[in-house]
């Protein structure tokens, strides 16, 4: 029943829709089952329940609030990005538009400080990286991590505040089966691809040098998360060898064991005493 009111509208969009937008992926063995790093949420009409962190809600905001952290103002400006009509609401099903965050040159010196000073992040890496146009800042001071095919046709964008209450999520309208967030080697042709879960431990497994043997023939991706298979896109490169080097928490930990069962070019890199990448590389710093 319409209210009138405009926040139910919001509140009231699918929340199935809404935790693809955050990028959570839906499990294959259970429709209701979505997960993404960190999360499993089940979704029962507009109710959601968090399995791993034991938490529930209702609604498209409250599902976004949760997920990012992020204020009920920043919750509502995610929804209004990623649904141009909230009566119609986020069709699952629907072929989306990829609509990126526009580069904000101002505001880039703070987010590269944010960057480097939270994460540990070269300075250097990035400012190259933003020089080939693989991340910018928008006007609200978010990170934007360009997503790729494996010919550099722009798919998405990983995107991650760096204010206070930090947002993560993807732009509205992008495919992760279509391409990721990565850094670019010496070859047209990458011999080893290296898995990572999100453009940050791309950026992280760089700075740290975490496959030398093979660097200079090596891809660093990031798959936003963990994925079941190869994704299709990565397997245009043919490459002979592929570094599992997903976190090292029972979702990377299994889907990584799922990898090397059934693709024997796969091998697991496992953060040494840490959780990720990032968590490594801001140690390292810290000592």
């Amino acid at each position: 029943m319409d209210t009138g009111d405009p926040l139910e509208r919001w509140r009231a969009i699918p929340l199935e829709a809404v935790a693809i937008a955050l990028g959570y992926r839906k499990d294959p063995a259970d429709r209701t089952r979505f997960k993404r790093r960190g999360s499993v949420i089940s979704v029962t009409g507009p109710r959601f329940f968090d399995h791993l962190r034991n938490r529930g809600g209702g609604g498209a905001i409250d599902l976004v609030i949760h997920a990012t952290g992020c204020r009920f103002p920043e919750a509502l400006r995610f929804l209004q990005d990623h649904a141009d009509d909230p009566g119609a609401g986020m069709d699952p099903t629907a072929t989306p538009t990829l609509r990126l965050p526009q580069p904000c040159p101002r505001a880039w010196p703070a987010v590269r400080h944010a960057l480097s000073r939270r994460r540990a992040l070269s300075p250097e890496l990035l400012e190259a990286c933003r020089t080939r146009g693989l991340v910018h800042a928008d006007h609200r001071h978010n990170a934007v991590f360009i997503c790729r095919n494996a010919g550099g046709k722009t798919t998405g964008a990983e995107i991650l505040g760096t204010r206070n209450k930090p947002f993560r999520g993807m732009a509205p309208g992008s495919r992760k089966a279509k391409g990721g967030f990565w850094i670019p080697c010496d070859r047209n042709t990458p011999d080893t691809v290296i898995l990572t879960e999100s453009a940050v431990d791309a950026l992280s497994a760089r700075c740290l040098r975490i496959d030398p043997t093979r660097e200079n023939g090596a891809v660093v991706v990031s798959t936003a998360g963990t994925a079941r298979a190869i994704p299709p896109w990565i397997e245009q490169w043919k490459p002979r060898r592929i570094v599992c080097a997903w976190d090292a928490d029972s979702a990377g930990d299994q889907a990584a064991r799922r990898l090397v069962r059934n693709d024997a070019r796969v091998t697991r890199l496992r953060p040494d005493a840490a959780k990720d990448w990032n968590d490594i590389l801001q140690r390292k710093h810290q000592t």
